[in-house]
């Protein structure tokens, strides 16, 4: 019997797999739980989307001074500390929930927080991975890495959420924050010093640094266009994210275990992405990959609009998992590969505030969309915008990523 083989990829990086693994688990679960307290709380579209658009909204007001503080900081640090934070978040309150009742607003604030607490993590944990591997390893590294954070998410967290939520709505956001601080202890435990500008000697402001990343990223063509082309996939897919849970609940007919499987199908997708993607980036060259992913969701989604079948919502679910997975890992490998070091904490916010920062506005607007529409209406909108996008993003893609800086 053949036993699975972990790729030399050096302690230092296993032991952030590690982390990022348990944090994984932990963030599956909540992902669950949130909604489903929401949903609890009341059956209002627009209200549930709210929480789903408050996690979101950090981005857009946090995430380009984050990505410059992972340019300025030791990026090993600042990932553990940031989870000592949301360990203690998540634990307070998860005794508040379980001590009595919630509202809407206090679960909407938790989610923001977590969100600003995501940009400086995030960002520091793409930013980091170039500087614990060889460059030849990188898109194995994001390989391993987007794989197993999408099983204990999604395949392990989003079924364990649902049941760990039948034993109490604060349980899984326990299991959450004990997470968090198990990542920590995991990071703090990686040695060396992971500061990307140490040595130089001419200082910088805030200000100054976030404007050099979004310059270096609107000089480079075919960054710009992904970057495009990522806040149409995002806002769309935030659009029926929110409101998953009502149309796995009401039109779907799911109990709330089903509507946690049902990420879990994500999940197998995404696993499936992860492991298939150097195959399809050889397969399809990155032009065919890239406009391919945007029509295939483009597709899914409208798929979904048209239909209240749990056959199509599984294969619906499983193709959006593998092809979301494909794309991060491609075009996140690319980005580490073409940026520089030192600007790639910034470089890489501006390119997820760009993307993410579309997110709150595509949950919010799937809400509205299915309080006044019905809840097919998110996904047949964002399915028409998806194709046009791509459509229109067509010419600018080229086959071939130049690996020189722009001017």
């Amino acid at each position: 019997m053949s036993r699975l083989r972990f790729p030399a990829l050096g302690r230092p990086y296993w032991l952030t797999w590690f982390a990022t693994t348990g944090s994984s688990l932990g963030d599956g679960v909540r992902t669950v739980a949130f909604p489903l307290i929401a949903a609890s709380i009341t059956h209002n579209p627009t209200s549930v989307a709210v929480v789903s658009m408050a996690g979101f909204l950090p981005w857009l007001v946090f995430g380009l001074i984050g990505g410059a503080v992972v340019d300025r900081t030791d990026r090993r640090n600042l990932m553990w500390r940031t989870d000592v934070l949301r360990a203690l978040l998540v634990g307070g309150f998860a005794a508040l929930v379980a001590a009595g009742s919630v509202a809407i607003a206090a679960l909407a604030t938790v989610s923001f927080l977590l969100g600003v607490a995501e940009t400086f993590f995030d960002n520091a944990a793409s930013a980091i991975v170039p500087m614990l591997v060889e460059d030849s390893k990188i898109e194995q590294a994001n390989s391993w890495m987007f794989g197993t954070q999408t099983v204990m998410s999604s395949l392990l967290g989003a079924p364990v959420g649902g049941a760990l939520y039948a034993l109490g709505r604060a349980v899984p956001l326990f299991t959450d924050a004990l997470s968090f601080a198990l990542s920590a202890v995991l990071v703090g435990a990686v040695a060396g010093s992971f500061h990307a500008r140490a040595g130089e000697e001419e200082p910088t402001t805030i200000r100054r640094d976030i404007a050099d990343g979004l310059r270096w990223l609107f000089n480079h063509r075919l960054l710009r266009v992904l970057a495009m082309l990522l806040l149409v996939l995002n806002a769309t897919f935030a659009a029926g994210e929110a409101v998953l849970v009502l149309y796995a609940l009401e039109v779907l007919h799911l109990r709330t275990v089903g509507y946690g499987l049902l990420l879990s199908l994500l999940a197998v997708g995404g696993l499936v992405g992860t492991v298939l993607a150097p195959a399809l980036l050889r397969w399809l060259g990155l032009r065919g990959l890239l406009v391919g992913v945007g029509l295939a969701q483009g597709v899914l989604l409208l798929g979904m609009g048209l239909s209240s079948s749990r056959a199509v919502a599984v294969l619906a679910m499983v193709l959006l998992g593998v092809s979301s997975m494909a794309w991060n890992v491609v075009t996140v490998s690319l980005r580490q590969r073409i940026v520089p070091a030192r600007l790639l904490g910034r470089v890489t916010s501006s390119y997820r505030v760009i993307g993410l920062g579309a997110m709150p506005v595509g949950a919010l607007l799937g809400g509205v969309l299915a309080g006044a529409y019905g809840l097919h209406s998110p996904y047949l909108l964002g399915g028409c915008a998806l194709l046009v996008a791509t459509l229109v993003s067509l010419p600018f893609i080229r086959e071939s990523a130049p690996a020189a800086q722009p001017s």
